[in-house]
């Protein structure tokens, strides 16, 4: 657990909201935000939020993104 704990810390970038997962073998995500509503902090993962993204792109809430975005950013976290 000790070395668990860690890696996170190493992890930890310059906005401490962020860890990077990236170097992490056993990490299902590259990147990692911790959130925080209330007293609870929770984490989400990049996957996450990009799946989040093309939902609010596929029902009008935000600007449609180039498909060639798109395609680099499956071939990257898929």
């Amino acid at each position: 657990m000790t070395e668990d704990v860690d890696k996170v810390e190493r992890a930890r970038l310059a906005r401490k909201a962020i860890i990077d997962h990236m170097d992490c073998d056993d990490c299902t995500e590259d990147y990692l935000f911790l959130l925080q509503q209330g007293g609870r902090e929770f984490g989400m993962g990049l996957t996450t939020v990009l799946s989040m993204l093309a939902f609010a792109e596929h029902e009008g809430a935000v600007p449609l993104l180039s498909t060639e975005w798109w395609i680099k950013v499956s071939r990257r976290y898929q």
